[in-house]
């Protein structure tokens, strides 16, 4: 599937499931659920998916580190709200078990590591680590990723290091399918985004 298919499902599949009940939410839905959505293809040097989900790793390594150093050195708690319980050594941590999960992944066969269960533990506990609050939204976009590319004609190494592939072979990657979701996607993510905005303001009226 394209990026941008891979990030409307993504973004929809994340709005229904996590039902974001604050602006804070609702962007963090957005926000992560697209990560997750897009970085099992950063093992495709090439593809869209890829770019992005490079520019958001930088994004979000750049903003631990100087919130950790805020934190550490001058004692601003600005990522308190998502951080939780965590201290800047369990940002840290969880930042360079994700970051070092990425670089690994990148330099795998497509479709391998970062396409498994594996890959989605490291990446759920480096944010159980840094960044709690992001944990669902993440692994539902993560999810989503696999569960599009589990209809393509070319099988996931869901359960890597196994060597065998799994797929259901029902379309390809490029196509009408992939126009098909992407428009449903698209749909489904607007008419959520406005439900939680109705529920959030005009539904308290």
């Amino acid at each position: 599937m394209l990026g941008k298919t891979h990030m409307a499902v993504g973004i929809a599949a994340t709005l229904a499931c996590t039902c974001p009940k604050t602006v804070a939410e609702l962007s963090m839905a957005v926000a992560i659920g697209t990560v997750g959505a897009l970085i099992p293809d950063i093992d495709v040097e090439s593809s869209e998916s890829c770019r992005k989900a490079n520019g958001a790793i930088l994004l979000l390594s750049a903003i631990s580190a100087a919130a950790a150093a805020l934190d550490y050195f001058m004692g601003i708690k600005i990522l308190e709200d998502v951080a939780g319980n965590s201290d800047a050594a369990r940002i840290f941590a969880g930042v360079l078990l994700f970051v070092g999960t990425c670089v690994f992944g990148k330099k795998q066969p497509h479709r391998s590591f970062m396409h498994s269960f594996l890959a989605l533990a490291l990446l759920d506990g480096s944010l159980a680590l840094a960044f709690p609050l992001f944990l669902p939204y993440f692994t539902v976009g993560f999810l989503s990723h696999l569960l599009l590319d589990l209809c393509n004609q070319k099988g996931l190494k869901l359960f890597y290091p196994c060597k065998y592939g799994v797929c259901l072979g029902w379309f390809r990657a490029h196509g009408w399918a992939d126009r098909l979701l992407c428009t449903a996607g698209c749909a489904a993510a607007l008419l959520l985004s406005v439900k939680s905005f109705w529920e959030m303001f005009l539904g308290k009226l």
